[in-house]
């Protein structure tokens, strides 16, 4: 069969399951615009590719980050040659740190002219820009291979550890017709299977952790890319041991084993559950510098022994010396220890369960008093808001099911502590970039337009990517902004006038009132500036079925700019 090297592509992208593509058009991709246009006229609608134009190629990598964290699987963001690619690199770059699988398809320049450099209209080194932040940056060379290399660039994304593939397609090839087959079955070209760890390496964690007095399993991004939540907390209950998290919600807050979070911004719960372990076991984990507040022992333990599962063996070893490493799915090697554990614990049921109880119950009560603790923040009428009344009366409003996206910064700090969830946020991570996370809340209103979307974006990263509004509004895609309004870039001016004697400067920012904004884009938008305001508020944004930006005036001072953790690392500035 011959067909246009773009056809080939579009038809391939169906084949694989790909529903949604975001992106911002140009000339060398006008091809590929043209075959979505015409496949969506003649394909059946559960075949088609709703292609949704942003505002701004880093949208479309974002939201396709998104998308691929939600489902796990590869989604695609598409965008011209030249400065189409390189304004996407902060969303390659975020879907890399995160081990996401998202794949960017570049246009790219056309054969007969690469080379020439700057003589050459948006020429630059496309490839090469793309290497150091993608697990591969391919340029499509030949029409005879585009099946070949689509293939590749989806097992390489898909494979462990998962991450971002750029594929740069010069206009020509998508132009010139070609000969293909596609094929029949769209994995066998790569496994499908889980990667099980080294059996005598499994039987000595088990040992260790059978023989541990206060053992503490860290779950890492790595549970929530095996989607094995429920498996880590079954192996908890089997060790009656705590359960603390790298990423807000890879466990849920409301499960009774769970800590909270450790790192920089720290439960304090976490923190005092992790420094009395004798043995911690990191499920999928990269002990990254924000997790560990700098390395060292402020948060591990310096005489706690470390059982590291990873799926990337170059993360095992790497920033902590380890009792046992080994090589493995999470899954897998939940599955595989908690049969060794079984094996060894026959004969001891009975007082596991007596012993189950009493580490369980101290853990309740601990989990109850921080969260007593927070109560007068969390109900406090002061006007400005208080940033806990804010998250608190938030998540009294949002069904269970809302999936929930929250920024870099000071926003983000405070969400992760004192915010409740019961999934996996959608949150830039540890590239920390402003805006992510409302881009990724917009991939996630695409794929799930029946449930509740929301992202707490500060105001300063709302500003960054306010232009996504006219997206949200002309694509419907339902996202709530609730947005904690002080016109500071908050996380820079606290560590400034922390640092520096009191002197700012570039961190105070101008912000107009964005309810007004919103309202002039078509969206729903409500301006909060008392406690009283907030849910009445919130509850006409969810009714509105429209985009909402919910500007909440926020306090101003130096103890609204960071919560109480007790945790400082001063040269994280």
């Amino acid at each position: 069969m011959e067909r246009t090297g773009a056809d080939i592509i579009v038809e391939y992208l169906q084949r694989e399951g790909i529903m949604h593509i975001f992106g911002v058009l140009g000339s060398a991709v006008l091809d590929l615009m043209d075959s979505l246009a015409r496949q969506n006229q003649t394909c059946p609608e559960e075949r088609r590719i709703r292609y949704i134009p942003v505002q701004h190629e880093q949208a479309a990598a974002f939201a396709a980050d998104g998308m691929a964290r939600l489902t796990g699987k590869p989604a695609v963001c598409m965008c011209t040659v030249g400065p189409g690619a390189t304004n996407a690199t902060s969303g390659i770059a975020q879907a890399w740190a995160e081990s996401s699988p998202v794949i960017a398809l570049f246009g790219d320049v056309s054969t007969q002219h690469k080379g020439k450099g700057a003589s050459t209209f948006h020429e630059i080194d496309q490839q090469g820009v793309f290497r150091p932040i993608s697990k591969a940056s391919i340029r499509l060379e030949r029409g005879d291979r585009i099946i070949e290399t689509l293939q590749q660039a989806f097992r390489i994304a898909s494979a462990p550890r998962m991450g971002p593939v750029v594929l740069n397609i010069p206009r020509d090839i998508q132009r010139a017709t070609w000969e293909y087959t596609m094929p029949d079955d769209m994995t066998a070209y790569r496994s499908t299977g889980r990667v099980r760890g080294d059996a005598r390496e499994i039987e000595r964690a088990a040992r260790l952790l059978r023989e541990a007095k206060s053992p503490v399993i860290l779950a890492g991004s790595g549970v929530r890319w095996a989607k094995c939540q429920p498996d880590v907390i079954a192996l908890a209950e089997m060790l009656d041991a705590p359960i603390v998290v790298s990423k807000k919600g890879t466990i849920s807050d409301f499960e009774p084993y769970c800590a909270g979070i450790i790192g920089t911004t720290s439960s304090p719960v976490a923190s005092e559950v992790i420094q009395a372990a004798d043995v911690i076991l990191a499920l999928g984990c990269t002990f990254s510098q924000v997790m560990t507040a700098s390395y060292g022992n402020k948060v591990i333990p310096a005489g706690a022994k470390i059982i590291h599962v990873d799926i990337d063996p170059t993360e095992i070893g790497k920033s902590y010396a380890v009792a046992v490493g080994f090589v493995a799915d999470a899954k897998s090697a939940i599955d595989d220890l908690r049969f060794s554990i079984f094996d060894l614990e026959k004969a001891n049921l009975k007082s596991k369960i007596e012993n189950r109880k009493l580490r369980l119950n101290a853990l309740t009560k601990r989990k109850q008093e921080f969260e007593t603790a927070l109560a007068p923040l969390a109900r406090s009428n002061a006007s400005p808001l208080k940033r806990l009344r804010l998250l608190r009366d938030l998540h009294s409003v949002l069904p269970e099911d809302a999936i929930l996206g929250a920024e870099a910064g000071a926003t983000h700090s405070w969400f992760i502590y004192g915010y409740p969830t019961r999934a996996p946020i959608l949150e830039p991570g540890d590239f920390s970039n402003m805006g992510s996370a409302y881009c990724m809340a917009m991939g996630a209103a695409a794929l799930y337009p029946e449930r509740v979307v929301a992202s707490v974006t500060g105001d300063g990263a709302f500003m960054m990517v306010l232009n996504e509004l006219a997206t949200c509004v002309a694509q419907q895609l339902n996202v709530i902004a609730v947005i904690p309004h002080n016109n500071l870039y908050g996380n820079m001016f606290n560590k400034q006038i922390k640092n520096f004697a009191r002197r700012h400067l570039g961190t105070q920012l101008y912000i107009p009132n964005l309810a007004e904004v919103a309202r002039a884009f078509g969206a729903h938008g409500e301006r909060v500036e008392r406690a009283e305001e907030l849910v009445p508020a919130l509850r006409r944004a969810l009714a509105s079925g429209k985009p909402a930006v919910v500007d909440v005036l926020i306090e101003n001072s130096d103890e609204e700019y960071e919560p109480p953790t007790k945790l400082r690392v001063p040269d994280r500035y």
